[in-house]
């Protein structure tokens, strides 16, 4: 909590006092304590099995959504609050704000979800005559626990990592529908099935499920392990210059800025992050006696730096979920005017993660210092993506650029240390800057 702002920290407070009001009135309307022990574990276990997804996934996997809902419907609101507050138990390595503002949060959900149905009028000894008018009101419910769960999600979101509102309805939105509705379905089974084989219910039901969440773990252990070895790739590269180092780092969120200011989803979001990260990977095939040298570069070796895009491509080409960045990565040397290369496309024929990241990669290398130059102003460099509209950038790329720097500012890159500096003995070459000609390019 000491980190932490203190709207952040008022927040939080309200949320696990309002759930704290909840359970005490709760408690002694509670009837069915077994049941209540019986959803209350599965709660806590479901909630200490998350699966993340996603490069910047702000929530998680997990089967904990069926289980509420079951439990809204054959506990009513008391049970639910408290088999909600019960993921005060979960096993993981959150600190105690953190888990007891999640065990606070479910609880509200829970209850609210709870609420809705009975509400509507909902049962809680369902039978056919229910049909199908009851599956509306388990719906009603099942949307009330995701709305009302992202809600408070999202606005720690705002005040904790001052995520943009945009971003986190967005985010709430996108993962509301379709998984709500399908949870919704499994709630309302587990249901139909208790009243018929009671707790057996529970493992009939979530046992594929939890499969299901094996498989998504799989995954995101698979995507872990690919991760590392693109952080090690992007290593490997800007070992070989000091003043690049970073700029993978920076080119990456820079591509994400553009992208959420031309509204892209969050699937392509995450892979133009992969894309600007690794952007630049091909120089790993560039012999580094090529990328330092210390003068004017010949033909030939001007040929050679024009194959790192193509080289990164083959090197990254095999990791299955880049899909998409893989474009960026080949073409984002191309031009507007048909000049650029690997494949000399022009306009609307170039990529559009290539244009972004093409926009992305000469902003931070312009505000970046250099060898032969210090790090140019941001005005500066907004002037220079200005005029070079239409003939090497995408206009659409930067001004959209230029409105995400405006409305979100930029970190420009540190200088290199004296000691890093002096580690590199010798100059080296930055194709990214768009009013340096490689060729043209001298040492001290």
């Amino acid at each position: 909590m000491s980190g932490l702002k203190w709207s952040a920290r008022l927040y939080l407070a309200g949320v696990v006092l309002a759930a704290l009001v909840v359970l005490v009135l709760s408690v002694p309307r509670a009837t069915q304590w077994p049941t209540i022990a019986i959803f209350a574990a599965l709660l806590a276990a479901c909630e200490s099995m998350p699966v993340w997804s996603g490069a910047r996934v702000r929530f998680v996997l997990t089967v904990v959504e069926p289980v509420a809902i079951a439990a809204a419907i054959i506990l009513g609101p008391a049970g639910a609050a408290i088999v909600g507050a019960a993921s005060i138990f979960v096993i993981d390595d959150f600190g105690v704000v953190k888990r007891t503002f999640n065990a606070a949060q479910i609880c509200l959900s829970t209850f609210a979800c709870a609420v809705v149905y009975q509400v509507l009028g909902g049962p809680t000894d369902i039978t056919s005559s229910d049909f199908p008018v009851i599956l509306l009101v388990v719906a009603a419910a099942g949307f009330t626990y995701s709305i009302v769960n992202g809600a408070l999600v999202g606005v720690v979101l705002r005040l904790v990592e001052s995520a943009r509102t945009v971003d986190i309805v967005r985010d709430v939105l996108r993962r509301m529908f379709l998984p709500t509705a399908a949870y919704s379905s499994l709630g309302f089974l587990i249901v139909i099935m208790w009243q018929e084989v009671g707790p057996l219910a529970l493992a009939l039901v979530l046992m594929p499920l939890f499969v299901a969440r094996w498989a998504m773990g799989q995954f995101a252990a698979e995507r872990a392990a690919y991760q590392a070895t693109i952080g090690a790739l992007v290593q490997a590269v800007e070992t070989k210059d000091a003043y690049t180092r970073g700029h993978s780092e920076r080119v990456a969120r820079a591509s994400v800025m553009i992208a959420r200011q031309i509204a892209m989803n969050e699937d392509r979001v995450d892979a133009i992050e992969y894309a600007g990260t690794l952007h630049d990977v091909g120089k790993l095939g560039v012999p580094t006696a090529v990328l330092q040298k210390a003068g004017k570069l010949t033909d030939d070796e001007f040929d050679t730096i024009k194959t790192h895009p193509v080289r990164g491509h083959e090197i990254v080409r095999d990791i299955e979920f880049l899909d998409e960045a893989l474009t960026g990565i080949f073409h984002h040397h191309e031009r507007m005017d048909g000049r650029g290369y690997p494949s000399g496309l022009k306009g609307m024929e170039i990529p559009e993660f290539a244009r972004v990241i093409a926009v992305a990669d000469a902003f931070d290398s312009m505000t970046s210092t250099r060898s032969y130059r210090g790090a140019r102003p941001v005005g500066e460099a907004i002037a220079e993506l200005e005029r070079c509209k239409d003939t090497q950038f995408d206009s659409t790329m930067v001004d959209a650029m230029v409105r995400a720097v405006a409305a979100d500012g930029w970190l420009a890159a540190v200088p290199p240390t004296a000691d890093e500096i002096a580690a590199q003995t010798s100059f080296s070459i930055d194709d990214d800057d768009p009013v340096v000609d490689m060729r043209s390019q001298v040492g001290p």
